[in-house]
């Protein structure tokens, strides 16, 4: 069990935190162990510590903090030994000599296999999302596509099995702040001012979100937005001395950084708190890349969404085998450490096909039987429901199918794939037309 103190809420900077303290003390302390970590609480070796209980110290440096002093902070961290994960169940089990399934060994296992995309890749959920999976697509209002995949360690009948499909999910588009506000809300003209209704809508979406500045040639800052102000940057202004002169924020920006703001009618970003905020120009800020979008999308980005990622199943089964293959888990030096070995293979079960039922119709219409295709069939010159269904129908309260302008509705709902928690549903209903 790993405590880090000052606790973080982010899994980023656990790891950071726990990588500083394998470059450390690695070879020494954690007796030349590659630990596999979950973000927060768990820690895993192949093998025993050196000790039961240990604390140790590091040190980070944050890249957006101005101040040395404040830039370094000091981590805490405490690993004590919370139990050891016995194989010998899970074989057990695989063999079906033992009902329960062993969770917490496969669990074990499963983090062993995320920790190296874990690095490489942005986590969401069960997901690994990278530009390096193939195109990004523009899905409109500032957003764009990134692919990836669903991973996840399962037993199954024949032993341990890696599932894994492809998925795809919403990032910001790494852009200006302008840039993207003029896609959000549908923009031309970037010099008239936003109404309220806009700011509102800006303000929820880059709520949380960070940028990087780029007025200073020598120096990127990162920032995390907090807010939007309430007033145009041409109002805005704040102390810039003890005495409580105030200047505004273009003045401060020419005198400072020689850099003459354009978008004045527009409001500033904010950061920090509202005791001490910090005003950021939007056309002095870009969005920094790999930031998920977790906020409802609308119909149009869906579709672009859908479309975007919509394969045939032979398709889908290639694009599978390549993200394996790029994946690497023969060389997966996590995967080495703990004696795991992934076939690259997809998994051939037995199958077969099985035929489509005829189905039978009722005798006046002109065509008494059909066949489906490819799960597909058409009701033109057919009359449904022989008399024993249509007694059963109506005893339901069901209207019988007679020859009268009749129309006859289906429905469906189809959920996301497994792990892609930001796609939505489908809804898709079909009719028939001009019955009889």
């Amino acid at each position: 069990m790993v405590s880090i103190n000052p606790e973080s809420k982010s899994r980023a900077v656990n790891r950071e935190v726990l990588s500083e303290l394998i470059k450390l003390h690695g070879k020494t302390s954690l007796g030349g162990k590659l630990p596999a970590y979950d973000g927060r609480k768990s820690l895993y070796t192949a093998g025993s510590l050196p000790f039961e209980s240990e604390e140790f110290s590091v040190t980070l440096v944050d890249p957006e903090k101005k101040d040395k002093e404040k830039a370094e902070r000091e981590y805490k961290i405490t690993i004590l030994i919370a139990g050891r994960t016995d194989l010998y169940h899970l074989q057990q089990f695989l063999k079906g000599r033992q009902r329960d399934m062993p969770q917490e060994t496969i669990q074990v296992l499963d983090v062993v296999l995320r920790e190296s995309p874990s690095w490489n890749y942005v986590t969401v959920s069960r997901s690994f999302f990278s530009t390096t999976f193939g195109h990004r697509g523009d899905i409109g209002e500032g957003l764009e596509c990134w692919r990836g995949y669903y991973q996840s360690l399962c037993p199954t009948q024949m032993g341990l099995s890696l599932n894994i499909d492809i998925s795809a999910t919403s990032f910001f588009k790494p852009v200006t702040v302008v840039q993207f506000v003029l896609e959000f809300l549908n923009l031309r003209d970037a010099s008239r001012p936003l109404t309220d209704r806009d700011r509102v809508k800006i303000k929820k979406a880059l709520r949380g979100v960070r940028v990087e500045t780029n007025h200073q040639e020598d120096q990127i800052r990162r920032y995390k937005i907090t807010g939007i102000t309430p007033v145009p940057m041409s109002q805005l202004t704040f102390p810039v001395d003890e005495r409580g002169t105030r200047m505004s924020v273009v003045q401060y920006f020419m005198q400072r950084y020689k850099y003459n703001l354009q978008y004045t009618s527009w409001p500033c970003l904010q950061s920090g708190s509202d005791a001490r905020p910090v005003y950021l120009p939007m056309e002095a800020c870009k969005i920094v890349e790999g930031q998920r979008y977790s906020k409802k999308l609308n119909d149009k980005q869906v579709t672009n969404i859908l479309r975007a990622t919509c394969q045939r199943p032979q398709q889908r089964e290639q694009s599978i085998r390549e993200m394996v293959l790029h994946n690497k888990y023969a060389e997966d030096k996590f995967a080495q450490e703990f004696g795991i070995n992934v076939c690259s293979d997809l998994v051939s079960v037995p199958a077969r096909v099985l035929p489509p039922p005829m189905l039978r119709y009722h005798d006046s219409g002109k065509e008494k039987t059909c066949v489906p295709s490819v799960g597909q069939w058409n009701m033109i010159n057919k009359v449904g429901r022989p008399p024993s269904i249509e007694k059963a129908f109506t005893r339901f309260g069901v209207p019988a199918l007679k020859n009268i302008p009749t129309i006859i509705f289906g429905a469906d709902v189809t959920p996301p794939p497994p792990g892609e928690d930001s796609a939505s549903s489908v809804a898709a209903v079909v009719a028939s037309m001009d019955w009889p």
